[in-house]
């Protein structure tokens, strides 16, 4: 009995792998590739270039409409290893030495393969380089910060500038499925900027810091994003009432007209307190007692909330402040969101520098430090005890791979 998906019939499509012609029933074309495609037999098989993506078409394309150009850029920047090229791996060791069951290795040892770089040798294991650990931070991943630093030194625990497969596997046993007594050991190597086993003053101020930069970027990423993707959709007119396709006032009505012009500058300068309040908001949360972490997400709240980004769903509201023709990204700009070498980061700067201290003191008493230079590790510990926000940083970017 025929499958239903056999009447579809691919006309002028032949799998580039078996020669089937034409491709009956689903059609897999590499969206990397000039002119690449698969039928479904081969394309299960993996007969193509594990780096390379597939769209699945049911429909048959009308012939001289299908294209013959690459549709998108790569994805994953790996070499696709093949069989006799990757390095020997013993899962079942890996199993007992992580948390992952051997279903989760096979999955990760794939992805680790699409991102993987550097070929093992016989004096070396190979594996992702720090240029592709950056391009998996994406936007994060274009400036160097020194949290980005410490979760790359977190992987790549041998020093040698790659993270190896068991690196990459080990780390996200940690990040993903770790213990709190694991996550504060390792976290607690991510403060200890200089491996002296101690936790300086300068260290935790350096850390705190970051992290809180870090946030700001990630709230600059939130804000653009939201604005490209309302821009798309939004109709300016669909909002309005009827009057507002008359641009005299109605006779009589004893209101004078509207300058666009002062109506415009009025929004950018309401926009522009709203998220510079944010900001200013996050960093008195941190000065009151507030952990940077904690402050950094009051920041990207607030920034969400006031602005009517986001409703309480969490999803894509009405831009409420994008009016006259105001993208949220000019807005932003006017805030000092987006030009961090203008406006942002003297006004940060200039406001965290105490409070950062103050933040700094209070992870000394709450860790309960019997020197008043350094924390050590089980000092630490009663600090996490007490507020595991000291861990946010080590986690925050656990989902870079």
């Amino acid at each position: 009995m025929r499958h239903s998906s056999d009447g579809f019939v691919h006309r002028s499509i032949t799998c580039n792998h078996c020669n089937l012609s034409p491709v009956r029933g689903f059609r897999f074309k590499c969206v990397n590739c000039v002119d690449f495609d698969l039928c479904e037999t081969c394309e299960a098989a993996e007969v193509h270039t594990k780096t390379h993506v597939f769209i699945k078409i049911r429909i048959p394309i009308p012939p001289h409409a299908n294209p013959r150009s690459t549709l998108i850029p790569l994805f994953y920047p790996g070499t696709g290893f093949s069989s006799d090229q990757a390095p020997s791996v013993d899962f079942k060791e890996l199993q007992k030495n992580t948390h992952f069951d051997m279903v989760e290795l096979e999955g990760f040892y794939e992805q680790y393969k699409s991102l993987a770089t550097v070929e093992h040798t016989d004096t070396s294991e190979g594996g992702i380089t720090r240029e592709v650990f950056e391009k998996c931070l994406g936007p994060l991943g274009m400036e160097k910060n020194l949290i980005t630093d410490r979760i790359f030194a977190f992987f790549d625990q041998d020093q040698d500038s790659l993270i190896s497969f068991k690196e990459l596997v080990c780390g996200m046993s940690i990040l993903c499925k770790g213990s709190l007594d694991e996550r504060i050991t390792y976290a607690f190597q991510g403060y200890d900027l200089d491996g002296d086993g101690k936790i300086s003053r300068e260290e935790l101020h350096r850390m705190f810091k970051a992290y809180f930069y870090l946030s700001m970027e990630l709230v600059r990423d939130f804000v653009k994003t939201m604005e490209e993707g309302m821009m798309e959709t939004f109709d300016d007119e669909a909002s309005k009432p009827v009057s507002a396709s008359f641009s005299a006032p109605i006779v009589g009505s004893g209101i004078e007209p509207i300058d666009e012009e002062e109506k415009e500058d009025q929004s950018h300068e309401d926009a522009a307190s709203i998220l510079l309040s944010n900001a200013s908001g996050a960093m008195s949360n941190l000065h009151h007692g507030a952990s940077a972490p904690q402050a950094s997400d009051l920041a990207l709240s607030s920034v969400s909330t006031n602005t009517g980004l986001v409703g309480n769903d969490g999803q894509p509201s009405s831009p409420v402040v994008a009016v006259s023709g105001t993208g949220v990204e000019d807005l932003a700009f006017e805030a000092g969101m987006m030009d961090i070498e203008e406006v942002q980061w003297p006004i940060i700067e200039a406001m965290s520098q105490d409070a950062i201290e103050e933040m700094v003191e209070k992870t000394f008493i709450a860790a309960g430090a019997a020197n008043p230079k350094f924390i050590t590790l089980s000092e630490f510990r009663k600090a996490v005890e007490s507020d595991n926000s000291y861990l946010q940083w080590f986690e925050a970017l656990g989902s870079v791979f």
